[in-house]
């Protein structure tokens, strides 16, 4: 789906965002749904606890927030990893670009029900142990970023799995010495994806 919503850009609305800075917020109604060119976001869960976590990140070339597209409230939070450019498209725009390019809403609704399998996946996995959560983690990360080595911190793991930095440094260390992953300057490379994925 990378890339593929290119075509329509010069409909939307140009967004420019520094590090940090919030795009949209969990429980705020929408007001339509994003495409970002060029940077990172990272999409968080509140928990009704109140603990926080990043669920997934979000690529060059991709659509978030496609639920706001329907004026419902945010489910995630999307928070800038870095400096990042988006465009925005509202509701009316979104159905003038379906009138004049009818496959535009195929690809929409290839992009949302892929973003509500993944927050379901994640759902369930909430109360498993920490290591069958990071490596389904590393596993999707993999499978977006279509190589093995991945930019992510260990702080950012934590974030993912709502544990600390010392379990997920004790998981990471027992994978290591399997020679499962390499641990590199923020980032891990997957040596064994098979081995990996057995783990979930």
């Amino acid at each position: 789906m990378a890339n593929k919503w290119e075509a329509y850009l010069e409909y939307g609305h140009k967004k420019c965002l520094s590090s940090e800075e919030n795009l949209f917020l969990q429980g705020e109604k929408g007001t339509g749904f994003y495409y970002l060119v060029e940077g990172k976001i990272n999409l968080r869960l509140l928990s009704k606890e109140g603990k926080e976590r990043i669920i997934d990140y979000v690529l060059d070339g991709s659509l978030l927030g496609e639920q706001g597209i329907f004026e419902q409230a945010y489910s995630t939070s999307a928070v800038c990893n870095a400096n990042s450019v988006l465009y925005h498209f509202s509701n009316d725009t979104f159905k003038r670009i379906c009138q004049e390019y009818p496959e535009a809403r195929s690809i929409f609704l290839t992009s949302l029900s892929g973003k509500i399998r993944m927050l379901a996946k994640t759902v369930t996995m909430i109360n498993t142990p920490y290591e069958k959560q990071m490596a389904y983690f590393l596993v999707q990360l993999h499978k977006k970023y279509n190589h093995s080595s991945i930019p992510i911190t260990q702080i950012s793991l934590a974030q993912y799995i709502g544990t600390s930095r010392i379990t997920v440094y004790k998981i990471m260390k027992k994978w290591s010495d399997k020679s499962l992953i390499l641990i590199g300057n923020q980032k891990i490379d997957i040596l064994n994806l098979p081995e990996m994925e057995m783990l979930l």
